[in-house]
């Protein structure tokens, strides 16, 4: 036996060397290696490690998408796919740079052979922030205006105020959460639903998926006020000082305000009249004083231009008197108004009356005695004291004096009618 074997040794070596060869070149010509790339996302793990500390985990430059190179039999990669691929990164293993290394592996079919799998990258880059959360109030910007003839009187909110939670560089960078309210040509009250959307100092607004906040969109109305124009009237309380008398006249500046409200409240309102305004007690002079007619609007009514504040200059006139002693004959004095069938006279025709007149100084110096114009009106004096007729006699009635603007009589004067029958 042991002379068989060793008879023609070498060439038995030889044959089993060439047999092997011509085996193993078959199974490459059968079922050769092939290489093929994937690529595959990198699955973090332990996230809640961080996340339940605080920590807004965030990965950087898009290292966690890595092509992986897989080499196996042809057999085998032609049924190989991403899904067959495992790349995961622990949290835990986190360097002090950040890094987090990947491990690969692969999820086999019965019978496949993989002679090599690597990827292209070997750590995932991770940023690693404090989570801030800040609460902002949420404001409302108008675009545009309502119909003419009307304003915005308020804007009320379903919700006021919001949260806003992400890593603490992006919650930085929000300055205002807004929602955009179009009022264009509004008549009416307006309700809609907003979405609420975040700016930076800038004005600029912020897309960032980082950012989560409390509420998406908010419910808002605008309720819209009719507009109109109305006098003001002011009076004066209080009594000038002797030798001195309030005009009557009161001056604003400005005197008309536009105010707003519900067209079925403004249908009542004519003017705004505020009663001592201004106190002239003792003045020698005009007196102004300043009035925030704001305080004094009707229920429910506001003022309707933004730039005005409602503070009203009002002046009260007051000017220093003059009196003077006039003598008016009785034949000056014109009966007017007398009933048919009667005849009325004066009594002593040729008396001169004695009258006192007063006036303001400005009304002086174009005043002429001729000015003064004196009657008596029969039909008047009959209305007054309820006569259906005059009997024939002698009655006292009273002189009415037709003066200039600004002159007066103070004392109410008399004198006797004779009337008789024709």
């Amino acid at each position: 036996m042991k002379d068989w074997f060793m008879k023609n040794l070498k060439l038995k070596i030889i044959a089993v060397l060439f047999a092997a060869g011509l085996w193993m070149i078959s199974i490459n010509i059968n079922d050769p290696y092939q290489s093929k790339d994937y690529s595959v996302e990198v699955q973090l793990l332990n996230m809640n490690v961080l996340t339940g500390a605080g920590k807004y985990v965030e990965v950087a430059n898009n290292t966690d998408e890595i092509t992986v190179k897989v080499k196996g039999n042809r057999s085998v990669m032609d049924t190989f796919s991403t899904a067959n691929i495992v790349a995961t990164a622990d949290l835990n293993e986190m360097d002090e740079n950040h890094q987090v290394p990947i491990k690969l592996g692969t999820i086999k079919t019965n019978g496949s052979k993989i002679e090599s799998i690597r990827s292209n990258n070997t750590y995932v880059e991770v940023k690693v922030e404090n989570v801030r959360r800040v609460q902002k109030t949420l404001e409302v910007v108008t675009r545009n205006t309502p119909g003419e003839g009307y304003i915005l009187g308020k804007i009320s909110t379903e919700q006021n105020a919001l949260r806003i939670s992400g890593p603490e560089s992006a919650v930085a960078m929000v300055d205002k959460a807004v929602v955009n309210f179009d009022l264009a040509n509004a008549t009416d009250d307006v309700s809609m639903i907003l979405p609420v959307e975040l700016y930076d100092a800038q004005g600029n607004r912020i897309n960032d998926s980082r950012l989560t906040t409390s509420i998406n969109e908010v419910q808002c109305v605008a309720t819209i006020l009719a507009t109109k124009e109305i006098p003001l009237v002011f009076t004066a309380k209080g009594a000038a000082a002797k030798g001195y008398e309030f005009t009557g006249e009161i001056q604003s500046e400005p005197d008309t305000i536009v105010i707003a409200s519900k067209n079925s409240v403004l249908r009542g309102i004519k003017k705004l009249e505020i009663k001592d305004a201004i106190d002239i007690e003792k003045a020698k002079e005009n007196v102004t004083a300043t009035v925030d007619v704001k305080e004094y609007l009707p229920e429910n009514v506001v003022l309707a231009e933004p730039s005005f504040t409602g503070k009203v200059a009002v002046t009260a006139f007051v000017e220093e008197i003059f009196t003077k002693e006039m003598e008016i004959s009785r034949e000056q004095i014109q009966i007017v108004n007398v009933p048919e069938g009667i005849i009325a006279e004066i009594e002593n025709p040729e008396e001169n009356i004695v009258i006192e007149v007063d006036g303001f100084v400005s009304a002086q110096a174009g005043f002429l005695d001729s000015d003064v114009k004196a009657k008596v009106d029969i039909l008047s004096y009959m209305n007054n004291n309820n006569l259906m007729e005059l009997e024939a006699g002698e009655y006292e009635m009273e002189i009415k004096f037709e003066l200039p603007e600004k002159v007066w009589i103070e004392d109410k004067m008399q004198t006797k009618i004779i009337i008789s029958k024709k």
